[in-house]
C-alpha cells in the first residue's frame, strides 16, 4: 500500500503564496498527493499593526473570515485543481500563523510545509521577524520556502 502525501501550503494572498500553491501542485499532481491550503490571520492583542493595516481590517471576525475564504481560499483552491490536483482542501484558523502550521502539519502527519518566502508585508513582520522564517525555524516537518 503506499502512502499518500500531505502538502501543507500556508497561504495569504500574496504573489509568493500563489507560487507555493503551484509549487505544492507539482509534487501533489505528480505523486498523486493532497494539498491543504492553510490560512491563518495572525490575531493577537499584542500585534504591533501599521496605522494602514489597522484601517483594512474589518472588525467582525466572522467577516474577515468569510472575505479571506472567499478572496484568499477558493480562488487557489479552484488554481490547485486547474494545476491537476484532485484532492486539495483548504483550512481557515486564528492565531500564530508559524506555530499554527506546525501544530497542522504534526497533527495531519504531512509530508512537508511549503509556504511563500515573502507574504503580505506587515509592520509586525518588520519588527518580530517573518512568518516563513519562523515556520523554518520551529516546525518539525521539512518546509520548503517559494521565491
Amino acid at each position: 500500500m503506499s502512502k499518500t502525501y500531505l502538502y501543507i501550503v500556508g497561504v495569504d494572498g500574496s504573489e509568493c503564496s500563489r507560487r507555493a500553491v503551484e509549487f505544492s501542485a507539482r509534487h501533489a499532481a505528480h505523486s498523486g498527493g493532497q494539498i491543504l491550503l492553510a490560512n491563518i490571520v495572525h490575531w493577537s492583542g499584542f500585534t504591533p499593526l501599521s496605522v494602514e493595516e489597522a484601517m483594512r481590517r474589518p472588525v467582525d471576525k466572522k467577516e474577515e473570515e468569510r472575505i479571506a475564504k472567499e478572496t484568499v481560499l477558493a480562488p487557489l483552491v479552484e488554481l490547485a485543481k486547474s494545476l491537476g490536483v484532485t484532492d486539495v482542501d483548504s483550512y481557515y484558523s486564528w492565531g500564530n500563523p508559524a506555530r499554527e502550521l506546525k501544530k497542522l502539519a504534526k497533527e495531519r502527519q504531512a509530508e512537508m510545509i511549503i509556504v511563500g518566502r515573502r507574504g503580505h508585508s506587515s509592520f509586525a513582520d518588520l519588527v518580530l521577524g517573518s512568518v516563513a522564517n519562523s515556520v523554518a525555524h520551529i516546525a518539525e516537518t521539512p518546509v520548503v520556502l517559494v521565491p
